[in-house]
């Protein structure tokens, strides 16, 4: 069999380029996962967990959409790309690609890019995802899991109709020793059982942080920016040093640090 170098096979592209959406899946009431493959099935080239892709659509006038960029949300693999979008009624692209777009359908992207990726450390790694914004954090413990850190995952969403990743997540904490995962519900429904499908109602407190996280670990958080700037404050009152903690805001021109 012909040794294949990937990295010679895998070069970055520039501008965007037509993709094929190869699978799509329901993960929640709201967010949908879309798995994007080349129409030949050639590799595509790796990334770093936390990159994103910017996405595209082509109008029925041949014009094509405002570019909208989404996190990769399962670890690089070479043979397709996953995005998790959840759909917004405000949000042109988002709205389309969950309500439109089929199996078969073409997308343009461009190559993974982005700064919000792990440092490398030994210290305890602490990632917290808030609704959509654990899609960085799912591929960082994706790629953590594969070192000998101490990993803690933490997931808050409203309740399990917005319970994306649900088994997926629990797979992984499964095969992995140095994975700890804790869901969180701030509006739990009257059927959700704590400790079965969440283990904290409410919202993510800073007695809970300094109850239940490392004080001398590496933070990685991304969510809704009221989230983020609780998040961020709580961890400067706990006397965390700042190059230890790290995020990434989906809204532009927000600053969580005021």
């Amino acid at each position: 069999m012909m040794n294949i170098n990937y990295k010679e096979q895998t070069e970055k592209w520039r501008g965007f380029k037509e993709i094929k959406v190869r699978k799509i899946v329901e993960e929640d009431d709201l967010v949908k996962s879309f798995y994007l493959e080349n129409e030949d099935k050639s590799r595509l080239p790796s990334f770093i967990a936390g990159q994103y892709i910017a996405v595209k659509m082509k109008n029925e006038d041949g014009s094509f959409t405002i570019p909208r960029q989404y996190t990769l949300s399962l670890n690089s693999n070479g043979e397709f790309y996953r995005i998790s979008v959840k759909r917004e009624d405000e949000g042109l692209i988002s709205k389309n690609l969950c309500d439109e777009i089929k199996v078969n359908d073409t997308l343009y992207i461009t190559a993974p890019i982005g700064n919000f990726v792990l440092k490398d450390s030994e210290k305890p790694l602490v990632l917290i995802g808030g609704g959509i914004g654990i899609t960085p954090m799912l591929t960082m413990a994706y790629e953590a899991v594969q070192t000998n850190r101490k990993i803690y995952l933490i997931y808050s969403t409203p309740n399990s109709k917005y319970h994306s990743f649900k088994e997926e997540i629990k797979e992984l904490e499964k095969n992995n020793n140095n994975l700890e995962v804790t869901t969180i519900y701030t509006r739990p429904l009257d059927c959700d059982k704590i400790g079965e499908t969440f283990e904290i109602s409410g919202r993510i407190s800073k007695e809970y942080m300094e109850n239940n996280l490392p004080r001398n670990g590496e933070f990685y958080f991304c969510g809704p920016v009221q989230f983020m700037r609780n998040l961020y404050h709580n961890l400067i009152d706990m006397n965390i040093n700042k190059e230890d903690i790290n995020y990434e805001l989906f809204a532009a021109g927000e600053d969580i640090t005021k």
